[in-house]
């Protein structure tokens, strides 16, 4: 059996560039591994049902770009093969976007209740018509998003095909038992690298 790593690559409203990132363990070739976290995505992005995917949920400047899949040798956490292809999808919602360091974040879980046996991922930044008065995500925006995953990855997932959290420290691989999404925003500095600050300064008396 493989283990393949499937990087998802984007850009942000403001121009900075955003990844988020799982691995399986597969019987499928490469190509097929890839083909099938290009499906994945797109069902992500376009969602369960139509209107209800992240694009719904993010401004048009936040916009997918490419996937790469890489197989990896799971002794060694080196890369042993490739594929990758363009995948153009655009957010459709109005309005503004938050700060580029702003993500949703996906938790994957295992059997094992400790932290090795967690994973994580962080989309790119919604639009900040999802947050509430009290700064949380909307449910219709937790709900949009939990479906679409489940959608997504019922379709990638086989007997022999199965989404795991893998350890390049440790080498180690485990089986995803679920996942979740919390209603409070996560951040990603690195996401905001190309945004300079504009400061204004204040004059003491």
């Amino acid at each position: 059996m493989a283990l393949y790593r499937h990087v998802f690559q984007g850009k942000c409203a403001a121009g900075d560039i955003f990844t988020y990132t799982w691995h399986a363990d597969s019987v499928r070739t490469t190509s097929a591994a890839h083909s099938a976290a290009v499906v994945w995505n797109d069902t992500l992005w376009n969602g369960a049902t139509v209107g209800n995917g992240y694009k719904d949920h993010v401004t048009a400047d936040v916009a997918m770009q490419e996937v790469v899949t890489t197989q990896i040798d799971p002794l060694t956490g080196k890369g042993l093969s490739q594929a990758r292809s363009g995948q153009s999808i655009a957010g459709v919602a109005t309005g503004n976007a938050l700060s580029a360091d702003t993500a949703l974040v996906v938790s994957i879980r295992t059997a094992l209740p400790q932290r090795t046996g967690r994973g994580r991922f962080y989309l790119p930044q919604p639009a900040a018509s999802n947050i509430t008065s009290t700064g949380r995500w909307t449910a219709d925006f937790i709900n949009d998003i939990i479906a679409a995953l489940t959608s997504a990855w019922a379709a990638y997932e086989t007997v022999n095909d199965h989404l795991v959290i893998y350890s390049p420290t440790f080498h180690v691989t485990r089986d995803a038992t679920g996942f979740n999404v919390g209603d409070l925003a996560g951040t990603q500095r690195r996401r905001e690298n190309k945004i300079p600050p504009t400061r204004t300064s204040g004059t003491l008396p």
